[in-house]
Formats: C-alpha cells, structure tokens, sequence
C-alpha cells in the first residue's frame, strides 16, 4: 500500500483498495475500542488528547491507567497524574527506574563523570504489568525507549504528546461520561 501517495482517496468513496476487506472483522473487545473511537471523532466540541484518553479509557471500563515518564518530564507526569487520578487508579514509573549505570551497560553517556542512570523501558513495563494496567500512557520517552516498552507492556500503550501539556493547567475534565 502507498496510501501517502494516493491522489484520489477513493476510499472516502467506499472504494476498496486493498486485499484485507473480506477478511476483517470488528468484534468483541476490538469493535468495543472502535465505537468509542468513532464516538470521539464524532464529536462536535474539540477535546484534548488527555481528555479523549480519559473518555475512552473510562467508557471501555479501564480501572487501572499507568504512565511511563522520563524523568525529563517529572512536573508534567505529576500533573497528569493528579488529573486522572481523579477518575482512575493511577500508577506511574520513571525511566531511570532500577538505577542501572550507564558504563556497566556499556551506553554512550551524557554527562563524562560519574555514575549516570541508564533509561529502562523494559523495566517500566514490566512494573506497570505488575500493577495490572488496563492503559499505559508515554510520556516523553525518546525514540527506542518508547519501542521497547510498547512492545513488552502487556496493557495497551498510547503516547501523550508533549505539545499538548501546557494546556493541561487549564484542562477542562470535570467530569468524565
């Protein structure tokens, strides 16, 4: 598929392009996560991407939401730790979880001398499957961090865009359907 590439988008038209149509099916769980999903896009009032995660976790009967932060990212981790907390229990791990050194790994350092923490984002992961999450947000990992833990996070990962946050102090969950 080149649907980059696609000029025509005849898909919007109900033309199917591809080989996979008569083969997929939407159900259970899977048709669940979709209807909510529609259900966001369809609505008229914008919302923030914390918002939509609040909604759609809250509406597919999520209990347990974790965040997996760099600790760049300590004061924003907080805030959407409060603001969710309000809805969900909230569990949340840092990168340098474990404390494992950067030279005993054999990483590139940033800082010459010396101890310096390693990111784990294995770790992360496997603390929040310990937690029992039903959602795991990112929340500035760097690129192949955030690989790692999606791929050995037992619950679903989504990432929240850093971009987003300076809006989260005058976030308007008040109540979440």
């Amino acid at each position: 598929m080149q649907c980059a590439l696609c000029r025509n988008k005849e898909c919007l038209k109900g033309k199917n392009c591809s080989v996979i149509k008569s083969g997929l099916e939407y159900r259970g769980a899977d048709l669940k996560s979709l209807q909510v999903s529609a259900w966001l896009e369809s609505e008229p009032a914008k919302k923030t991407k914390l918002e939509e995660i609040a909604i759609y976790a809250k509406k597919l009967g999520y209990g347990k939401i974790g965040i997996a932060f760099c600790i760049e990212y300590e004061r924003e981790s907080r805030l959407v730790y409060e603001i969710l907390s309000r809805y969900f229990e909230v569990f949340s791990v840092c990168c340098k979880v474990c404390s494992f050194d950067k030279a005993k790994l054999g990483l590139r350092k940033c800082e010459h001398s010396g101890f310096e923490p390693a990111c784990n984002p294995i770790g992360q992961a496997l603390l929040l499957n310990d937690d029992r999450t039903d959602l795991n947000i990112m929340l500035g990992l760097k690129t192949g961090y955030d690989i790692l833990f999606a791929a050995h996070s037992e619950a679903p990962s989504i990432t929240l865009s850093l971009r987003e946050l300076p809006a989260l102090n005058d976030s308007g969950i008040d109540t979440i359907e």
